[in-house]
This record gives C-alpha cells, sequence and structure tokens, in this order.
C-alpha cells in the first residue's frame, strides 16, 4: 500500500532536482551541476553522460569531457559530435576528423548535414582551405545550399601571403615585404632606415672613417637581416588576422553548431 506514495515521493524529488540542476546550469555553475547530474544519473538510471561532457566542455576542463565521452559505451551521435568539438578545442585536428568519419546519419538527410559541417569546422578551424574545399567538392550535392561558402572557401585560400616571398623580396628590396604584407609603415620605415645607414656606411667609409664605416656596416647588416625576418612575421601575422576573420564569418553564417541542442529538455529550459 505505500508502493504509489513512494512512487509519487520519487516523481515529486526528480522534479526538483531537475529544475536544481537546470538553475545551476543557467548560472554557469558547471562543476556544481555536473555533481548534481551524477547524483540524478545514480538516483534515477537516467544516461546523464552526454550533460556531464558538455558541462566540462563548457566549463573548459576538456580532458575530462573526453575522457567521460571516451568511457561511454554505445555511442550515440551526439556523442561523436561532442567528443570532435572537445578535440578541436584542443588542437587535435586530426582526432576530430577521425571521430567524425565514424559517426552513422543512419541515412538522415539532417543528420548527415550535421556530420558534414562539422567536418568542414575542423578543417576551417586549423585554416586546411585546401582540404575544406575538396571535402565540399566531393560532397556538394549535400553541400549545395552552402556553396556561397566555397567562395569564402576559394577567397581565404586565394588571399593568403606567402611568408618565404615576403622574405625573399625583402632581401632584394629592403621594406618590399612588407608591402606585400600590407604592412606599408613598416616597409616605409625599413627602406628608409637600411637606406640611411648603408649610406652612413658609404660616406664614412670615403672619408677614411675605418671605424665609423665598420659600425654603421655592422648595423646595416643587422637591419638588412631584421628588415627580411620582420617581413617574413609580417605575413604570417597577417595571414593569423585574415584565416580568424574569414573563420569567424565562415563559423557564423554556415557551420554554426551548437551541442547543448542535444541536452535535455529539461536542462535548456
Amino acid at each position: 500500500m505505500f508502493a504509489p506514495l513512494i512512487v509519487t515521493l520519487m516523481l515529486l524529488n526528480t522534479g526538483s532536482q531537475q529544475q536544481f540542476i537546470a538553475a545551476l546550469y543557467q548560472k554557469q555553475d558547471y562543476y556544481q551541476c555536473i555533481a548534481e547530474l551524477r547524483r540524478y544519473q545514480i538516483m534515477t538510471g537516467a544516461d546523464m553522460d552526454y550533460s556531464i561532457a558538455y558541462c566540462y566542455y563548457k566549463g573548459n576542463r576538456l580532458n575530462e569531457a573526453a575522457l567521460t565521452l571516451h568511457q561511454k559505451t554505445n555511442k550515440e551521435i551526439q556523442h561523436y559530435l561532442l567528443l570532435a568539438n572537445v578535440y578541436t578545442s584542443l588542437g587535435q585536428y586530426s582526432d576530430a576528423l577521425h571521430t567524425l568519419f565514424m559517426c552513422d546519419s543512419n541515412r538522415d538527410p539532417q543528420l548527415q548535414m550535421l556530420i558534414y559541417k562539422n567536418i568542414l569546422a575542423v578543417h576551417v578551424a586549423c585554416y586546411d582551405w585546401d582540404a575544406a574545399m575538396a571535402f565540399y567538392s566531393s560532397h556538394s550535392d549535400v553541400l549545395k545550399p552552402m556553396q556561397e561558402m566555397f567562395v569564402l572557401l576559394n577567397n581565404a585560400k586565394r588571399e593568403t601571403l606567402h611568408p618565404y616571398i615576403a622574405a625573399g623580396i625583402s632581401a632584394i628590396v629592403p621594406g618590399a615585404g612588407h608591402l606585400y604584407a600590407r604592412h606599408y609603415s613598416d616597409g616605409i620605415i625599413s627602406a628608409l632606415t637600411i637606406a640611411v645607414l648603408a649610406g652612413a656606411t658609404y660616406i664614412s667609409y670615403t672619408k677614411g672613417y675605418t671605424g665609423l664605416a665598420y659600425t654603421f656596416g655592422a648595423l646595416t647588416v643587422i637591419g638588412y637581416g631584421g628588415n627580411i625576418y620582420s617581413a617574413y612575421r609580417s605575413a604570417i601575422h597577417y595571414n593569423e588576422l585574415l584565416h580568424s576573420n574569414y573563420r569567424t564569418k565562415i563559423w557564423n553564417e554556415y557551420l554554426h553548431y551548437n551541442p547543448e541542442q542535444f541536452l535535455p529538455q529539461w536542462m535548456q529550459q
């Protein structure tokens, strides 16, 4: 006769615990939320591994998130997608791709699109524009709605500078590599500095000031070498900004993915 009462009390307790967990999650108290999720899992027998791993992920405890997902048996697609996002955040791009290729969409077009978007997101995260374009081209039948993204991928590749070219042309014409890297003021300063030092070296030598000529000559060589290295670094810096801007634009417009969608509905409220 006490069985219905016990069941009712358990259901009421479960509901209040869900509300408490949801409140912790909304307050971004992820570590306390994890503790309560584990308690809830023990009490109800519900599978909360994904929610626990996601809270680790949101709390930037990426290794714990990866371990939780690795230990999960019978993974479903959401577990693979989250694990791939964890690997991407850790910079382990090959592991992220390997994880995504293990996903089985069961021929569901929406899930297939979700997997493909995440694969593209990994390529974009590591600025591998060639791989992203190759993947898009080989799956263009599915990814056709995102054909404008291919233009952005191509632009990112085309606008990428070559640091060795910047260094090479600066070796020929000091300051030219900076101009190539769109660092115009640095290019002008480099060219003028080396020209002044070289001129001072020549004037000192022709007037017989040998010691001064050696000093200015050494400074000219140092400035010349610094000009080459600085041009190389300028091209790298330009690429970092360019790639970051393209990555943000592509992610926001085409590849945005929110792992929160697989949390229990009562946690999202």
